[in-house]
């Protein structure tokens, strides 16, 4: 198996190599990890809210150096690395002012005067598994409200980062009000996650990644009757109505498919435009598109980086080649990209037929894939028609014919005139294939805690 790799993806540089944990260290850590656990989840929640100030405080003081080592392991650009890392730190102020509200018991009075108080009782020691799309992000929005609750993680990150995960390791090292072993990293293979499933002191897992990594993960999480959070791919629908103000709108629609490189789980995938504004849009599209400037993440004035890595570029290859041999059309694709580095052109798919890879898959990367459509039916019959279920946006005048729509889209979330994203005090989480659970808000707060019914 290939250890957790480092590679620049603009330069193709190897940065750097680490080796998997051994077994043993890996069995010697997850008891460790359980012993504080328990004394964690015994302190007053007043205490273990006492490290968040300080963690924010960390992220927002080190963002510039966090930043760097992102961009340069995963080709994200500079300032949206930056702008992940501050967000990060909101994280902290949310939940150090909300979790007394969210975690405080709840009183029931039963017809017989008896009352009951329910409790939110912390699972454990959870095991997270995460990407590397939003190496900072990704892990805090899991592992800060799973701590606070009175848990501890022991989180996987992706092969392909392992210098962004030890960077933030070390930030919660040095959290004064934070014990050594209720944060831990560890450079796991895919059999040794198998191992840690099956293991008593793992009581649960969350992952964020794959359709494929988290049909695996659940299953061998079922099979040991643990529960599982998942979020998983999306190819969201962004659906414009013909009283859109398209001028408006075309820049942040186009931000939803192109930050990050296209590499976002909740990027719109699939653009929907309705016939009357359909040349329109397209004209609109191009000329902001002609205007992208595609070069070095470190570099703030590029519009796009490289994709994060040379397997996921070749993938990206093959899905627009197969979906194009099956009779899409490439409207548009950029011709100035470099010569080396993990570049795909930012491209524009039409007439995509629904037997091919752009219709049943995620792009993953700066692919564009538009549709049009004449009623409100058609646009909600498209939009459903997908195995992913995660976010869908909807952009018109009429919030009355907007809400209506939303109820009828088979998705997780759904934003009116707005791109689709993830908001601290906001559950995030998809529904079909896109994987289920909830993040973030007082749901994610509550994701690893069991109710405890008390009575008397």
């Amino acid at each position: 198996m290939t250890p957790f790799q480092s590679i620049n993806p603009y330069t193709e540089e190897h940065l750097a190599s680490f080796d998997f944990i051994n077994d043993a260290e890996l069995l010697r850590l997850l008891e460790i990890q359980q012993t504080e656990q328990k004394k964690w989840k015994e302190l007053p929640l007043q205490k273990r809210l006492q490290f968040l100030p300080e963690l924010g405080e960390l992220l927002r003081s080190k963002s510039d150096e966090l930043a760097e080592i992102a961009c340069l392991e995963m080709g994200k650009l500079r300032h949206h690395a930056k702008a992940e890392v501050l967000k990060s730190a909101s994280l902290c102020e949310y939940y150090f002012n909300e979790a007394e509200n969210i975690l405080k018991p709840e009183i029931k009075q039963l017809e017989n005067g008896v009352s009951i108080r329910l409790e939110p009782d912390p699972m454990g020691v959870i095991l997270g598994i995460f990407p590397w799309n939003f190496p900072f992000w990704q892990i805090l929005r899991s592992a800060i409200p799973c701590i606070v609750s009175g848990n501890s993680m022991l989180i996987k990150p992706a092969p392909n980062v392992p210098q962004s995960s030890l960077a933030l390791q070390a930030i919660l090292d040095t959290c004064t009000h934070l014990p050594k072993h209720i944060f831990t990293t560890i450079f796991a293979n895919e059999e040794q996650v198998s191992i840690l499933l099956k293991r008593n002191e793992i009581k649960a897992v969350t992952l964020t990644g794959s359709e494929r990594a988290g049909a695996s993960i659940a299953q061998q999480a079922a099979a040991q009757i643990k529960p599982s959070v998942l979020e998983l791919g999306g190819s969201d629908a962004l659906i414009i109505l013909n009283d859109a103000p398209l001028e408006k709108i075309i820049d942040q629609v186009l931000f939803s498919r192109f930050q990050n490189n296209g590499q976002s789980c909740v990027a719109a995938k699939r653009f929907l435009v309705q016939d009357g504004i359909m040349e329109k849009f397209k004209t609109l599209l191009i000329d902001k598109m002609k205007a992208f400037s595609i070069g070095n993440p470190m570099d703030e004035t590029n519009t796009l980086g490289p994709q994060a890595r040379k397997d996921l570029l070749e993938l990206l290859q093959n899905q627009v080649a197969e979906s194009v041999s099956a009779g899409a059309t490439i409207l548009y694709q950029s011709e100035s990209i470099p010569s080396k580095g993990f570049f795909f052109p930012p491209t524009v798919l039409t007439n995509i037929p629904k037997a091919c890879r752009a219709y049943t898959e995620e792009l993953f990367g700066p692919v564009l894939s538009l549709y049009n459509f004449s009623t409100i039916e058609e646009a909600i019959s498209i939009a459903n028609d997908t195995r992913f279920g995660l976010g869908a946006s909807i952009f018109t005048s009429n919030p009355i014919l907007a809400n209506e729509m939303a109820q009828k889209l088979e998705c997780g979330m759904v934003y009116i005139n707005q791109i689709v994203k993830s908001d601290v005090k906001i559950p995030f989480g998809g529904s079909k294939n896109s994987g289920f659970g909830r993040e973030l808000g007082p749901e994610g707060l509550k994701a690893f805690c069991q109710v405890k019914a008390i009575w008397g």
